[in-house]
């Protein structure tokens, strides 16, 4: 018979894999081995319910709804039109305006500056008259002493004047036309030559506006077209007429017209004068002042059945 002693050295020298191993092994009883122990039933899963998709971040405030694209239609369809209406006046407007007008600021006004003065050389003694009173004709506006011979001088025949004078030797100015004074040049007291102007009288019904026209317009103007005149001096429109067009540019009555006789030439336009008559009533149009000149060059209107 075999001694144990072995065995348990055997089985002291397993290694601690094979312990384990037998450990795991089932155990025998009475020849027949364990049945396992029943597995508990699984509890049936529980039931799924659809997933509904989670909408994206800013998705909501990015789409607008269909009432407010509506909304913001409504107030822009508005807009659009109020837009295309004012680009329509303002596109017919200029086209009627430069069809049946012919247009410049470049005008100023005009008119017949009369001095009068004494024929004789002398004294003023009398000039009562201010800037801006209105004149008849034959009214006297002036008084002169001319003064008088009393002797001459030995050798010479050289006339000895009195500087008092008398009720003979007193010459009254008188003003040769209905008109406004315009400016005082001579004050009482002061001594004035032969035909020196004591004052510049001006005519209203003698007032004409001298408008320079482009060139390039100047063959649409005609005499006789009706004008209108606006006053930038008195904020007024005047009516007025075409009453001649200068034959010539301005440039041709300047001191030093321009020749353009070297090789590079330049084209400048000219501008053509044009005398319009105004009928501005009793209102005197300040001469020199800038005026603007409307004249119709085409007869008819905007509407189709004005034409």
């Amino acid at each position: 018979m075999r001694s144990s002693a072995p065995r348990s050295a055997r089985a002291r020298g397993r290694s601690p894999r094979l312990a384990r191993a037998a450990e795991r092994r089932p155990q025998y009883r009475n020849g027949q081995s364990a049945a396992p122990a029943p597995e508990a039933a699984a509890a049936p899963p529980p039931p799924v319910e659809p997933a509904t998709p989670a909408p994206a971040v800013g998705t909501a405030e990015a789409s607008p709804t269909p009432a407010r694209k509506r909304r913001r239609l409504l107030l822009l369809v508005p807009i659009l039109a109020v837009v295309g209406l004012l680009g329509l006046y303002f596109g017919l407007r200029f086209w009627f305006e430069s069809t049946y007008f012919v247009m410049t600021d470049n005008a100023q006004v005009t008119g017949d500056l009369v001095q009068v003065g004494s024929l004789n050389a002398g004294r003023v003694i009398e000039a009562s008259l201010e800037v801006g009173q209105a004149v008849t004709k034959d009214q006297v506006i002036a008084t002169v002493a001319v003064p008088q011979q009393v002797g001459t001088v030995p050798f010479s025949d050289t006339p000895l004047l009195d500087q008092t004078g008398s009720l003979n030797t007193q010459v009254a100015v008188r003003s040769p036309i209905d008109g406004v004074v315009a400016a005082r040049l001579a004050n009482v007291g002061g001594t004035v030559t032969a035909g020196q102007a004591i004052y510049a009288l001006i005519n209203p019904r003698q007032i004409w506006v001298n408008a320079n026209v482009d060139e390039d317009k100047i063959e649409r103007i005609s005499r006789g077209q009706p004008v209108e005149v606006h006053s930038e001096a008195l904020g007024r429109s005047f009516a007025g007429r075409v009453e001649a067009v200068t034959p010539a540019s301005a440039a041709t009555f300047s001191l030093l017209p321009a020749q353009n006789v070297s090789g590079n030439f330049n084209k400048v336009t000219q501008w053509v004068p044009v005398k319009i008559l105004v009928d501005s009533g009793d209102t005197v149009l300040p001469l020199g002042t800038s005026v603007s000149v409307r004249i119709r060059v085409k007869e008819g209107g905007l509407l189709p059945w004005q034409r």
